[in-house]
């Protein structure tokens, strides 16, 4: 987990596909190598890009790749592995008809969140070589579910990993008592919860991790989109993710309106993103946005508040 990753977040409309996209670009400018992921299923950046992305990184500059993967697919994907597992694990039940099972499966609550997770995990393996890894989210109901994913599957696999533990301890003594030295197969199911439990572990230090993980809210000059953003902090806080940036989109001239933003709000670095006549589409208007705003703040998300270049 070398790149290191920046979150736009936000409510819907704001902005913050177009300010990932600024981010990218600002960083790619100044030397970077970054990866752009959209978990947006609006898939706003191939259409800021005027490019058609999908799960293959494809470069819209020389330091500077874009990947847009469907979210479906990886549903789909994630549980085709779940069956394989099962029927891997449980192969005593082959003779069941477990169809409808999977079939309910596919209804679960919670799929779209973890298939978020998975697509990043996948991202973040890929970015080794990168050095950012800027990430355009989901709507907040999704974006906040995303975060707090591996702390509550970090809670289940741990208790489930006790559990576990305990039965094949048990299963141990039983198996010595009747067979003497004989070797005991590894248990799948406790090597499989060993795993996930470790990922749990990994993502959810590295979202805490403010020198490796920065989150920017991106709002707009008005109070719902205020309100809206005191939620989302207020979530994230309680997950142990800080805010690193306010970024204020849609400022008449570039001013932030400091004066008017909430208390919960006026406490973090802000960012003023000034107006546009018209959205920018293309690399040639997004480069005369960033002509206008401080890249350098826009470039500056990690905790230890220096300047990524």
């Amino acid at each position: 987990m070398s790149a290191r990753s920046v979150f736009f977040v936000g409510k819907g409309g704001v902005g913050k596909s177009t300010l990932a996209a600024l981010a990218a670009l600002a960083h790619a400018d100044s030397g970077k190598r970054v990866l752009l992921l959209s978990l947006d299923p609006a898939h706003n950046q191939s259409d800021i890009f005027e490019r058609q992305f999908g799960e293959d990184a494809r470069s819209v500059h020389p330091l500077l790749d874009v990947i847009e993967p469907d979210l479906d697919r990886w549903i789909r994907r994630y549980l085709a592995e779940v069956e394989e597992r099962v029927r891997a694990s449980y192969t005593y039940l082959t003779a069941l008809n477990l169809e409808h099972h999977f079939r309910v499966l596919r209804h679960s609550p919670g799929l779209e969140e973890f298939a978020l997770r998975r697509i990043y995990e996948h991202a973040l393996a890929e970015a080794r070589k990168t050095d950012i890894l800027i990430v355009d989210m989901p709507p907040t109901a999704l974006s906040v579910r995303f975060f707090s994913s591996p702390s509550l599957s970090l809670a289940w696999t741990q208790q489930l990993l006790a559990l576990r533990r305990e039965i094949t301890r048990r299963r141990e003594m039983i198996t010595r008592i009747r067979v003497g030295t004989k070797d005991i197969e590894q248990d799948r199911i406790l090597r499989t919860l060993e795993r996930e439990t470790q990922r749990n572990e990994e993502l959810t230090a590295l979202f805490g991790d403010p020198d490796r993980c920065a989150v920017h809210l991106v709002i707009n000059p008005d109070p719902l989109s205020w309100k809206e953003g005191m939620r989302i902090r207020e979530e994230l806080d309680g997950l142990g993710i800080a805010i690193a940036q306010v970024d204020v989109n849609k400022s008449e001239d570039g001013d932030l309106h400091a004066d008017s933003l909430p208390d919960s709000l006026t406490d973090l670095p802000q960012l003023g993103i000034p107006l546009q006549k018209q959205s920018p589409i293309g690399i040639a208007m997004l480069e005369d946005v960033l002509g206008l705003i401080d890249t350098a703040a826009l470039r500056r998300p990690f905790g230890t508040g220096r300047d990524d270049t």
